[in-house]
C-alpha cells in the first residue's frame, strides 16, 4: 500500500535533516576561512548542540514545505537545497560568510538532483530550465555585485543554487523566489538597521534561501508556467 504523500514528505525531510545534522561537525571542520579575511574564527567553532539543533529544525521545516508542495519526482532536485541550504543559511546568519566549498557542494547536489528529476520525468527540458535559470541568476547577481557593492560574492554563488532548483521546477517559481527573497531581505535589513540604530552590512543569504520556500507556499495561487 503506497505511503500517503502527507506522511512521506515530512519523513523524507526528517531523514535528510538528520543526515546533514550528523554531517555538520565534519563539514564545518573542512570549510576553510576565506584567505583574505583577517581575524575570522574557524567555522568549526560554530559546532554546538544548539547549532546542530538549529540545522535539524531548519532543514526539516524547509524539506517539509518543499516536499509537501512538489511532486515526488522533483524531490531529488530540492534535497540538497533544503538540507545543505539550511546549513549554509545558518552559517551566514552567524558569521556573515557563505563558505565556498559548501556552496559548491549544495550546487552540485542540486544539479545532480535536477538531472535525476529530468530522467524520472523523461523530460530533459527540466535540466535545460535548471541550467538556464542558474546561469541567468548568477549573471544578474554578478552585475549587482560588480556595480552596486551591496552584495557579497557568496550571494552570487547562492543565486546559482536557487536558480537551478527553481528553474528545474518552473519559470514562475524562479521569478517569485527571487522577488520574495528580495522582499524578505529588505524587511530583514530594515529590522537590523532599526536594532543597530545605524546602517551597515548584514547577512543576505538567509533571506535569499527563504525566497523559494515562500514561493512554494503560494505556488498553488499562481498560474502554471
Amino acid at each position: 500500500m503506497p505511503v500517503p504523500v502527507a506522511l512521506a514528505a515530512p519523513l523524507v525531510a526528517l531523514v535528510l535533516a538528520l543526515a546533514v545534522t550528523a554531517a555538520t561537525p565534519a563539514l564545518l571542520r573542512r570549510l576553510p576561512v576565506p584567505p583574505d579575511e583577517v581575524g575570522v574564527a574557524p567555522f568549526a567553532e560554530l559546532d554546538s548542540r544548539g547549532f546542530r539543533s538549529s540545522v535539524l529544525g531548519c532543514a526539516t521545516a524547509a524539506g517539509s514545505v518543499a516536499f509537501l508542495t512538489l511532486p515526488a519526482q522533483f524531490w531529488p532536485t530540492w534535497a540538497g537545497f533544503v538540507s545543505l541550504g539550511a546549513l549554509l543559511g545558518l552559517i551566514d546568519l552567524r558569521t556573515g560568510f557563505l563558505p565556498l566549498r559548501l556552496s559548491y557542494l549544495a550546487t552540485g547536489a542540486a544539479a545532480a538532483g535536477a538531472a535525476l528529476t529530468a530522467w524520472l520525468l523523461r523530460d530533459w527540458t527540466v535540466l535545460a530550465g535548471a541550467a538556464a535559470a542558474g546561469v541567468l541568476a548568477v549573471g544578474f547577481f554578478w552585475l549587482v555585485w560588480r556595480f552596486s557593492g551591496g552584495l557579497g560574492f557568496g550571494d552570487v554563488r547562492l543565486a546559482g543554487l536557487i536558480g537551478i532548483v527553481t528553474g528545474a521546477t518552473g519559470v514562475s517559481l524562479v521569478v517569485w523566489s527571487f522577488l520574495l527573497g528580495a522582499l524578505a531581505g529588505a524587511i530583514w535589513g530594515l529590522l537590523v538597521r532599526w536594532r543597530r540604530g545605524t546602517d551597515g552590512p548584514f547577512p543576505y543569504g538567509p533571506a535569499l534561501l527563504l525566497g523559494p520556500l515562500f514561493a512554494l507556499a503560494v505556488s498553488r495561487l499562481l498560474p502554471p508556467a
